[in-house]
Formats: C-alpha cells, structure tokens, sequence
C-alpha cells in the first residue's frame, strides 16, 4: 500500500472551509473528502459557478477530492418510511453534486438497513436505496454505504437485494468495532465492494453498549491487520483518516499519519 494514498477528513479539523483546505495541503495530504449534506456547502446553496469555484480552488491545492460526505441529520433513515423520501431526494442532490465537481463516490453512515430479529433486509431500505442507484448510475457515480449497526451477513444481505453496482461499500473499522461488528468479516466477504476506507481507532462495543473512539493505534480496531486486508483484497481506493472526537484533531490526525505510514504493509 503506497502512503502517498493517505487522506484525511477536512471536516475534523475543524476550521473554516478554506482554512482546512489550505491546512491539508500544508500537512502534504493529497487526498480530502468533506461533508457536503448540509450548510452553505449543501446541493441547495451552491451554484453551478460555486461548484466550479470550489472545484477548481481544491484541486488548485494540489489535493484530490475523493468523496462527498452525505450524512444525514440525525432522525433521517433509509430504513424509516416515514423518512427515507427525504433521503432518496437529498442524496439525489448530493449525487448532481458530485457529478459536477468530478468527484467519484458520495459516502454516507447508515444505522440499520436490516430486521433486528430476523437480519431480513428492510424493504423500506431496499427500495430506497433502488432510487438512490438510478441517479448513481444517470451520473456516474457510486453512492459507498458506511455500515456499523449491520453485521457483515446484514450487510451483504442487503446490497445483493438491492442488485445495483452503484451501491457499495466505504468500510469505516471503528465505527462497525463500536457496534459490536467485525470489520474484518466485510472484508473476507465483500472486499471487492469497498471503494472506500477510513482508518479510525475505536474500543469495541456491543448491541448494548457503544463503543468510544481512540486515537489511532490506542483502540482495540487491529489496524495493521485491516490494512493488510485491503492490500491483500487489491484495494486500491484512499485511506481516509477521521478523528471524529478530539480535543486536539490536528495533533492526532498528524500521529494518525505517522502510525499508519509506520504500520503499512511493504512490498
């Protein structure tokens, strides 16, 4: 695995926009993603222009925008009826997006997309997420689940109902760890779904407990293992790190790096 494909979230460092760009670029990152979902950066309140501006200004850094962060507001479910339209609608928006910024995978967390009794897949989910690949497909661009509540079974379960190749994977370790799922399990099952990684620590959870977020190399995800995995899987996507949960983002996204880079399979 090559270290020059180490990225980060721009999100964590928790500046201004432009501020965590040029920050990024500073700290020699190459590849970014950001969340986009909501606030002036959200499909509605960016003009094409605006999309062309900001486009051009972040690959003017020299950094390569790999994702689109589509998380929703708390409450919003692909499995809920009640909400899963508003889902479908707003990822739509999100997919233009990325079409006109030439950005490849619009990600998003998801909370359960199955029965929790019988591990079915949630028809609620599945129809959704049908709607959600015809624009994926119409644009170009993948639309990468990023599972934590689903055990791997669930989740494959699920994408082989829904059937489309837009629909895939961005495999964030910590947040299924703290669930009390086995990343491990997506990738011996699904690893030529994922077309995304994160790289985040966290202690293990369970369906009673969550588990908290560490700094990276401090939790129980085995990072050198899951890295290993995807090098083994031909995994050839970023690896994204988060620090979701910091009082001091920059100094453990910089410690994030350095453990990586030093834990990194070799040829």
């Amino acid at each position: 695995m090559d270290s020059g494909r180490i990225g980060v979230d721009i999100d964590d460092f928790r500046l201004a926009t432009r501020e965590a760009l040029a920050h990024a670029a500073r700290l020699d990152f190459r590849t970014i993603e950001m969340s986009m979902a909501c606030g002036e950066l959200a499909p509605h309140n960016l003009s094409h222009s605006g999309r062309r501006h900001l486009s051009r200004h972040i690959r003017g850094l020299g950094l390569d925008f790999a994702a689109i962060v589509g998380d929703m507001p708390p409450g919003l479910r692909l499995a809920d009826p009640a909400t899963n339209s508003e889902v479908v609608d707003r990822t739509r928006g999100l997919l233009a997006l990325a079409a006109d910024m030439r950005v490849p995978i619009v990600t998003a967390g998801v909370l359960a997309l199955s029965h929790h009794e019988t591990g079915d897949p949630s028809p609620h989910a599945v129809d959704a997420l049908r709607q959600i690949a015809v624009d994926a497909d119409s644009t170009g661009t993948i639309y990468a689940l990023r599972p934590s509540a689903d055990s791997a079974e669930r989740l494959i379960r699920v994408i082989n109902e829904v059937g489309c190749p837009s629909i895939r994977i961005c495999l964030d370790p910590a947040a299924m760890v703290m669930a009390g799922n086995d990343p491990a399990a997506v990738m011996r099952q699904a690893g030529d779904q994922i077309v995304l990684s994160h790289a985040r620590d966290a202690t293990a959870g369970s369906p009673e407990s969550a588990g908290v977020e560490m700094p990276l190399g401090e939790g129980e995800v085995d990072l050198p293992g899951y890295m290993a995995m995807l090098d083994a899987s031909d995994y050839h996507g970023p690896l994204i790190i988060r620090r979701r949960n910091s009082p001091r983002p920059v100094a453990d996204i910089i410690k994030a790096r350095k453990f990586l880079e030093d834990n990194m399979p070799r040829p």
